[in-house]
């Protein structure tokens, strides 16, 4: 019976590749709703698969809330598979925060890490511990208890640093000075998370910081927020600065591979034709390698190479990799900031320092921009010219462009 699990599993792979998402669902379904009796782990792993595909691919949480809750009263009778529990734990607590169930959150995530402690001090299980007290943090924000919720980012931290994980440790570093500015009940605390925020930082190797953009963006924004909030703009327009280099290097790097990317196609094209000349192919076979070898060196990669754990998605998966700033590296997936939403806001900040300079038509640039990719947002979301709702997204900036042109001195320069 094994073999056909595996059969429908693969044709389940199939369809997913095709993007046939409804029947993937469907092959995997067919195993769980068969009279024939699996083992307890191929219902489990069918019912994670399902689970996984329902989060990544549509909004329909209730239905992978269900898998996985059946998934866990199986797992109760296996002593084993460590990961399974892991993953199954991880994925129903997502759920659970997808419809804003934080109480049964608290306590699935408090089962997970119990069964992590009783787990040893392996690998695995040390990133099952930051994913677990990553998902315990955020639950703990919403309900306002900043403390505990430092507490649990402090124990990743902890972790992160244990098995000498530098860019995890970045992201716990960053997130519990997001917790301070939030909460800010010391001054002295919160530039002390800001001083271990450079600190490790710096300890990654370069090579690597340059893959790390969403963190990096992430590291940013906060110092600039801190440098605000103490009044010191004239170190907050360094970071500015260094923001704004960031997204201008990002774009340019994007638009590259985006030229390499349609130059590929166009060779593909070309060597798909039957009646090609044998030394015109071996030329444009040629050609074509050395574009995808420069394409993958274009292309970034996860700084580890390794991937621990299977993904967790959030939300439908329209949303590409490329339109995300990924603040963690696996197994912290699904921790992410919308590309368009800060480069938008670094053109804000671009104006607000600009135009005591008198920057006018920088600035009246960078505002335009902004706006267009709040619109072009819009516009993903369904929200067109005609609802009422885009008025509110485009609010702020809409406000510092009609400020902006109230200075005679503007009207005039532009």
């Amino acid at each position: 019976m094994e073999a056909l699990a595996e059969g429908l599993w693969g044709l389940a792979d199939y369809h997913e590749r095709k993007g046939e998402i409804e029947k993937a669902v469907k092959c995997l379904e067919a195993i769980c709703q068969s009279h024939v009796s699996f083992f307890p782990v191929v219902e489990v792993k069918t019912r994670l698969r399902i689970a996984t595909l329902l989060l990544k691919h549509s909004h329909n949480v209730t239905h992978a809330k269900s898998h996985l809750e059946r998934s866990q009263l199986l797992l109760h009778s296996i002593p084993s598979c460590f990961d399974l529990k892991c993953r199954a734990y991880s994925l129903l607590s997502q759920c659970y925060h997808l419809v804003g169930a934080i109480p049964p959150q608290k306590q699935i995530l408090n089962k997970a890490l119990q069964l992590s402690a009783s787990a040893g001090d392996g690998l695995s299980v040390k990133l099952w511990i930051c994913n677990f007290n990553s998902q315990l943090a955020n639950a703990l924000i919403i309900e306002g208890d900043y403390q505990n919720s430092i507490s649990a980012l402090e124990c990743g931290y902890i972790c992160a640093a244990q098995i000498s994980y530098p860019e995890l440790q970045m992201f716990f570093a960053t997130s519990i000075l997001h917790v301070h500015l939030m909460q800010w009940d010391d001054e002295n605390l919160v530039e002390q998370a800001v001083n271990r925020c450079d600190q490790v930082w710096e300890s990654i190797e370069s090579n690597k910081r340059r893959q790390c953009l969403g963190l990096l963006f992430y590291n940013e924004l906060l110092h600039i927020f801190y440098r605000f909030r103490v009044c010191d703009y004239k170190n907050a327009a360094q970071h500015v600065d260094k923001l704004d280099a960031a997204v201008k290097a990002d774009m340019q790097q994007t638009r590259e591979i985006q030229e390499l990317t349609n130059e590929l196609n166009s060779l593909n094209q070309s060597l798909s034709r039957s009646d090609l000349h044998y030394r015109d192919r071996s030329a444009l076979s040629e050609k074509q390698a050395q574009l995808q070898e420069r394409l993958r060196s274009k292309t970034r990669v996860n700084p580890t190479g390794q991937h621990y754990l299977e993904p967790a998605y959030f939300g439908n998966v329209r949303r590409t990799l490329d339109d995300k700033l990924e603040l963690a590296p696996s197994p912290i997936d699904g921790e992410w900031l919308p590309k368009s939403a800060v480069y938008a806001l670094v053109d804000l900040m671009v104006v607000i320092f600009g135009r005591p300079k008198g920057l006018f038509k920088e600035c009246g640039k960078r505002i335009q921009s902004g706006m267009q990719l709040i619109q072009e947002e819009l516009v993903k979301l369904g929200i067109t010219d005609g609802v009422r709702g885009e008025l509110y997204f485009l609010m702020m900036p809409s406000m510092t462009w009609f400020q902006f042109l109230n200075d005679p001195k503007v009207i005039e320069a532009l």
